[in-house]
């Protein structure tokens, strides 16, 4: 009998493309290690320029296409199409929600988040209100389009019982895979409970500064916590620039401090060294964020709103994302109480372990497997 070909679109490989990159590798490393994994023909869809790393990773488990199609472009929507055509492949998996909708043959769809469902404006893009708009209308198109017609996957509940309701659809057609947090943050890690660590007194933010993440309220909070300070690990960019000029207007510039890029090193000691990471995003996907400062022994801090309650359990302290107060009086807890902070550390380590890539890959070959069959 014929193997059946499966074909991936794996452009957006790798940690340069941030959440979806890091589920891309991962998932790929793990389909690799499955007994069932040889019985399938597999081909990758991938960037030019990331070809050589991407094989480093994946040796000669698949077989390589590769394409300067960009993502979100036009040309992805007409051309990209006709590559996949010429595959004939039996089943197509899109690593994200930009499927060309001129392709029509069977395929799975991972939607890792509808956040620009709910958050939109002038306030949530760095271009122009025109291009803004137009790309704003096709991008509900696409998903509208895009979720009637495939097999869904999503990394949360919270999101298959959106889609769900949302779309009116047969809840067979949405699987949730959770995912799991990056290898690289499980290695080295010091042990639970280090006394010799000193803890600082400062918490940390890490992620974009898009709206949705909320990080006003953690300025609020500050206001009230005049002995603590805020340090912000997140890549340079317009709404770093506007954060910082709000900072300022607020009277915080002495407590608070963009660390922008840091290596492995410097990563984990910010980490284990602060009072606890503090999340206050009104609404993830699945949110890594978290679990990855629980690998690296730092209590977290949560707002509990949209999957995040889902995602880390009973292993953070929760607030109301729209209260300072609130936040304040979670900070307050941690910084009287180092017992608490111990425990949440060793919470986190539990909770960690209820996530796996080799779990999430499992669950994704029997979405293939299904969709085959």
């Amino acid at each position: 009998m014929k193997q059946k070909h499966i074909v991936i679109d794996a452009r957006l490989y790798g940690p340069k493309h941030t959440g979806i990159g890091r589920y891309t590798k991962n998932l790929l490393k793990s389909l690799i290690k499955l007994p069932d994994f040889k019985k399938y023909k597999f081909t990758l869809i991938i960037y030019k320029n990331l070809e050589e790393e991407i094989k480093k990773d994946l040796n000669s488990n698949f077989n390589y296409v590769t394409t300067n199609i960009h993502h979100y472009s036009i040309r992805e929507q007409i051309l990209l199409p006709f590559i996949i055509y010429r595959l004939n492949a039996d089943l197509v998996h899109f690593t994200h929600f930009n499927k060309p909708i001129l392709y029509f043959k069977k395929s799975v769809i991972t939607i890792h988040d509808l956040i620009k469902h709910f958050f939109t404006g002038k306030d949530t893009t760095t271009k122009n209100q025109f291009l803004y708009s137009f790309k704003h209308i096709a991008y509900l198109f696409l998903t509208n389009t895009i979720v009637k017609r495939n097999q869904i996957i999503v990394p949360s509940n919270f999101w298959r019982k959106y889609l769900i309701e949302k779309f009116k659809l047969n809840p067979s057609r949405v699987v949730t895979t959770h995912e799991a947090v990056d290898p690289t943050f499980l290695q080295n890690n010091l042990d639970i409970g280090n006394s010799k660590l000193e803890i600082g007194n400062y918490i940390i933010y890490t992620g974009n500064l898009y709206t949705h993440k909320n990080i006003k309220v953690v300025l609020k909070a500050l206001k009230d916590l005049p002995k603590l300070k805020l340090k912000i690990i997140c890549a340079r960019s317009f709404f770093s620039d506007k954060l910082k000029t709000q900072i300022s207007h607020m009277g915080l510039k002495k407590q608070v401090e963009f660390l922008g890029y840091l290596d492995d090193k410097e990563f984990k000691n910010v980490y284990q060294q602060a009072l606890a990471l503090v999340h206050p995003s009104l609404m993830e996907g699945f949110s890594l964020t978290g679990l990855e400062a629980m690998a690296l022994n730092c209590p977290v801090i949560s707002s509990n709103s949209s999957c995040l309650p889902e995602i880390y359990n009973h292993s953070v302290l929760y607030f109301d994302p729209n209260d300072s107060n609130d936040l304040v009086k979670k900070i307050k807890q941690l910084i009287n109480n180092p017992d608490l902070r111990q425990k949440l550390i060793k919470l986190g380590q539990q909770q960690l372990k209820k996530y796996s890539w080799t779990k999430t890959a499992k669950q994704t070959m029997a979405v293939y497997k299904n969709c085959l069959n």
